[in-house]
């Protein structure tokens, strides 16, 4: 068995097992030394499993115990070996819980799935029939705003205050968004750009991203299609705008109970940090110092520099002091997610924990997957060809088309031509009941030729079986351009031919060659377990998986 084809049946076996909840059925069906696999387990990797354990059910049933060995096995040498508390496990662990918390935190308290009513669908495409002129200025802090606020009531133009003091790189250089139909903005400023006076500035707008100055310089009717068509269109979009909405208003609150707050001086200490020309380096003092304060934590420079050692999270921008302000709320407000989260004991919800403990095991099962074949050498050439004998079959190309055909300059002839061959599947047969004036070609094609006629339709005569017809296909008069005739194609035989390894292309043989490769790490994979069942000795209790049901049906309670 390959061994993609292996781990992929044995994540398939281990998700089933994550899933099994309180079950009556606790008895020991396998165990390996700590590692113990119920009827509850078996039960759960059995539902459903019918197209990865195909045959018999003794022999399926058999297959589906060997994975569930065999996972056992490796996990508990992993555990032997210590790999629970490696480096590598544990900072994995850490990431995968951080990320799945702050994501299971917001989707608990801003559902993805908002329901979006007829009536609030209608009045958003009603919203649409107009079109506004949009400018914006984007800070990263509320008092930018009020700075660049300030300066525009003094009469500096809106497109030299959005160029000097917008966050570069963001929204065009003189703040000009051109033209937003409502909806495509998140709250407030959709809001703004719906009911915003022509002319005014309004804001400063707080949102996830930062504060944003908004002026709608026009407003002019919008023509769109009617209702029917749009309608669709328009319950998925009120959806998104009140999915963003729900998001933002959720991320404020928690950034307000938790009372999270930039610490004066810290960005700018990040900003020398992390400045590539001539960067500080801190000292001790300075490493504790806060970049941003929260209630009951800190965010220090030192734990700044932590997250920039992670490969998952994005450095902040090196250049731009505003930027590196969003990066330490980014941060900050990650570490809140995650305490708010533990607040609530999502982690201990079982999916969820579930989930958490599939991915930990996960990478213990890839590190003694890759331990135990690092070594393999490349496949020499009897392995090749053994790949290429399990895979020759699907190589093969079209030598040969025979083929019948009939050119139709009248379309009313072409359409009776059309219906009696729905009928009468022989081209032949059909042109005489039809027009017995029209003239059949009887064709053979080889393959490769030079005719590009031909040609274009290797594809299409590959995929076709013998009687199928191809067409009406127009034939243009190369005179004129005009197509006053059609071609009538059907495929009478074809000869079908294998492949040489040899004919391939190279990538083609490369991939092959990986085959083989998979082949030898499968067999040194299988030599591997062979060896893990003589050191632990796994036991199976024949008599209980005697009585075990193949196949397992599906709950409707989902087996809790």
């Amino acid at each position: 068995m390959p061994r993609n084809t292996f781990l992929g049946g044995l994540v398939a076996v281990y998700l089933a097992l994550l899933l099994a909840g309180c079950s009556p059925a606790n008895q020991p069906l396998i165990r390996v030394g700590s590692q113990t696999v119920t009827v509850a387990d078996y039960e759960r990797a059995a539902r459903g499993a019918q197209a990865q354990y195909p045959g018999p059910s003794e022999v399926a049933k058999a297959a589906l115990v060997q994975d569930l060995t065999r996972r056992a096995l490796m996990l508990e040498m992993a555990h032997q070996l210590g790999h629970d508390d490696a480096p590598v496990v544990r900072n994995s662990d850490r990431d995968n819980a951080r990320h799945t918390l702050v994501q299971a935190l917001f989707a608990r308290i801003a559902s993805p799935i908002q329901p979006a009513s007829e009536a609030e669908a209608r009045a958003l495409y009603e919203a649409r029939k107009q079109e506004m002129q949009v400018s914006m200025i984007y800070t990263s802090s509320r008092e930018s705003a009020i700075a660049a606020q300030a300066r525009l009531k003094q009469g500096a133009p809106f497109a030299e205050v959005s160029q000097s003091l917008s966050l570069p790189g963001v929204l065009p250089p003189d703040g000009d968004m051109g033209v937003i139909l409502p909806g495509s903005l998140p709250d407030p400023l959709d809001a703004a750009v719906r009911h915003q006076p022509v002319g005014e500035v309004g804001g400063p707008f707080e949102t996830r991203e930062g504060w944003f100055l908004v002026k709608v310089t026009k407003r002019r009717p919008h023509e769109q299609v009617g209702w029917d068509m749009m309608r669709a269109g328009m319950f998925d979009l009120e959806r998104q705008r009140k999915q963003r909405a729900a998001f933002n208003r959720a991320y404020q609150d928690l950034k307000a109970e938790w009372q999270m707050q930039l610490a004066p001086g810290g960005s700018q200490l990040l900003f020398h940090v992390t400045s590539p020309v001539e960067p500080l380096k801190p000292t001790p003092e300075q490493r504790r110092m806060p970049l941003a304060t929260y209630a009951g934590g800190v965010y220090t420079l030192q734990d700044a520099l932590d997250d920039m050692q992670d490969v998952s999270v994005q450095r902040p921008p090196t250049q731009l002091l505003p930027a590196i302000e969003i990066w330490i709320e980014t941060q900050t407000m990650t570490r809140i997610a995650v305490l708010e989260a533990r607040r609530r004991h999502l982690q201990e919800e079982p999916e969820l924990a579930a989930g958490l403990r599939k991915q930990h095991d996960d990478l213990l099962l890839e590190g003694i997957y890759q331990n135990a074949v690092a070594t393999v050498p490349p496949p020499g050439p009897e392995l090749v060809r053994m790949a290429w004998e399990q895979l020759k079959s699907h190589f093969t190309r079209l030598a040969e088309v025979q083929v019948a055909s009939v050119v139709v300059a009248d379309s009313t002839t072409l359409m009776k031509l059309v219906r009696v061959g729905a009928q009468q599947r022989s081209l032949a047969e059909a042109v005489k009941a039809v027009d017995p004036s029209l003239a059949v070609q009887d064709s053979t094609v080889h393959y490769p030729n030079n005719d590009p006629g031909w040609n274009t339709l290797v594809a299409m005569f590959t995929q076709m079986q013998p009687g199928a017809w191809y067409g009406p296909e127009p034939l243009a008069d190369p005179s004129s351009g005009r197509v006053p005739r059609w071609r009538i194609i059907q495929m009478v035989n074809k000869t079908v031919i294998q492949q040489s390894f040899e004919e391939l292309p190279p990538a083609t043989q490369q991939n092959i060659t990986g085959s083989a490769a998979e082949l030898a790490r499968d067999a040194r994979f299988q030599q591997f377990t062979d060896s893990l069942t003589r050191a632990y000795m796994p036991q199976v209790n024949q008599k209980l998986l005697a009585k075990l049901p193949w196949p397992v049906k599906a709950q409707a309670d989902g087996g809790r």
